[in-house]
């Protein structure tokens, strides 16, 4: 109690936050609710120049946990507050957890456009600790967000660097998804590169079995090939990664969507247009419920069909369609929106409806204008090249596929155990975790990696949930593997 009392206000308000964060990872939503409604009423009764920033941050919060008990309306509700507040007042400079905690809500959010600025900003603060990891994992985070907002040269620097840096740490499954990032920044400027990226982050996963988390990069893989005229690679490789979702059970309908909407792609470059719409018939069907980025894609691919089928009047309607369903996302692909205005105003000159179309121009001027008011970073990561700390990765033999004996809140305590021991004795620190539908891997980063294993070692071998993980123990350039015993049933 004396520690807190000796805290600042923004300080309190922060640790509560990191404690409300914790309890809704582990499930408990009734803590976490307590928490945070608490964080929203210190912020409220702050001073105005400090409660500009802490509001924002407690509505973004209450927003996450408002979706993850169901009552989506609030949750919206809550997140146009914040979106609305960080519009009208750009938050002041703050202490460091401000940033990255923002940061990461904004990305939960889907507000990836929001969340680069505070993104940014953690990298700078994580630069003064040189830790090449913790700064790797934010560039793929700053990737992730140029990627989602159509950005893709934005996006290409700091997934290059955050491939560069978990070259070092080539067991790290971070090193997959920044080459997955990498190779669709890539895809248009450099198509031979960001093969090889595909290639690598899907053999990363298919050397493991998790063939179900190598269907991401060969779903991109053959968009590529689709895009370069290789119709037969890109259709078998399609075909591929809709057997292997509809065979796993628990797979998003979502994801079986976007497989559909990649194949009618296919079909209509290659003028096989009855094809081409039965594929975006059940893409439609499958998407309209979750109505998120892949129905506005889905309208969007319709549209070009009726385009190359002479239809531009029907062209029009369905890209109009797509062009609201993605104003409906909150942080819309620009990228693809300028794509679908441009196809849009061709037909309508085609058609002659010459005022729609300088309508239609207008939208694309100002989606442009919004493309070009996101700076570009400039890093200097050129001293972070090699490793400084030792590492313990633990691969639990679960994930996110529904029907896993353990759930995300059960991983999330044993992380908060395993991290407890090691700060207890002031080893290391706990540094996320990569859920996959196949595997979940528990990464903790500190000077010495084998001290810390003996410490986690007595919590692995008696946890059941441990039973059959793969610890990877890195220190340096050298490292070894090991695999934790199956306790007998």
């Amino acid at each position: 109690m004396s520690a807190c009392a000796n805290l600042t206000p923004s300080e309190r308000f922060f640790a509560i936050i990191g404690l409300a964060s914790r309890k809704l990872r582990e499930g408990d939503l009734m803590g976490a609710d307590l928490l945070f409604r608490a964080a929203l009423a210190m912020a409220q009764k702050a001073p105005p120049e400090l409660a500009r920033d802490l509001l924002p941050l407690a509505l973004c919060y209450l927003s996450l946990l408002r979706r993850r008990q169901d009552r989506a309306d609030e949750s919206q509700q809550l997140r146009e507050q914040a979106t609305t507040a960080l519009d009208n007042h750009p938050p002041s400079p703050q202490t460091p957890p401000f940033q990255i905690l923002m940061a990461s809500a904004l990305r939960q959010l889907g507000e990836y456009r929001r969340a680069i600025p505070f993104i940014e900003q953690s990298i700078q603060v994580e630069r003064e600790g040189n830790d090449p990891v913790a700064i790797a994992e934010l560039l793929c985070w700053a990737g992730e967000s140029y990627n989602h907002i159509g950005l893709k040269d934005h996006a290409a620097a700091p997934l290059r660097a955050a491939v560069k840096i978990f070259r070092n740490h080539p067991e790290d499954p971070r090193l997959s998804n920044a080459l997955l990032g990498l190779g669709c920044a890539l895809r248009e400027s450099a198509p031979a590169e960001a093969e090889a990226c595909y290639r690598e982050s899907a053999d990363w996963h298919v050397a493991r079995a998790q063939l179900l988390s190598a269907s991401m990069a060969w779903s991109n893989l053959g968009v590529l090939c689709s895009e370069q005229g290789r119709y037969a690679e890109s259709l078998e490789l399609y075909e591929r990664v809709l057997r292997v979702r509809e065979q796993s059970p628990g797979t998003p309908a979502a994801r079986i969507a976007s497989v559909l909407i990649n194949i009618a792609s296919s079909y209509r470059r290659m003028g096989r247009f009855a094809e081409a719409h039965a594929s975006l018939d059940r893409a439609i069907e499958l998407a309209k419920p979750g109505g998120d980025s892949h129905l506005a894609s889905a309208y969007g691919d319709r549209g070009l069909i009726f385009r190359d089928e002479g239809r531009d009047a029907e062209a029009v309607d369905w890209l109009r369609m797509a062009y609201e369903e993605h104003r409906k996302q909150p942080s819309p692909n620009l990228g693809t929106i300028a794509d679908d205005l441009a196809d849009e105003i061709a037909a309508l000159k085609r058609l002659g409806r010459l005022e729609e179309a300088a309508i239609a121009e207008e939208k694309l001027e100002s989606t442009r204008a919004a493309m070009n008011a996101v700076p570009q970073a400039d890093r200097d990561l050129s001293a972070l090249d090699t490793p400084t700390q030792g590492a313990v990765l633990v691969e639990l033999s679960f994930g996110s596929r529904p029907g896993s004996p353990y759930t995300r809140h059960e991983s999330a305590r044993l992380s908060r155990q395993l991290s407890d021991a090691i700060e207890t004795q002031n080893l290391g620190s706990y540094g996320g975790h990569v859920a996959i539908p196949e595997s979940t891997t528990l990464i903790f980063h500190g000077a010495d990696a084998e001290a810390m294993f003996r410490v986690l070692e007595p919590i692995l071998t008696s946890e059941p949930m441990c039973a059959g993980a793969r610890v990877t123990i890195r220190q340096g350039e050298g490292h070894r593997e090991l695999v934790m015993p199956c306790r007998p049933m």
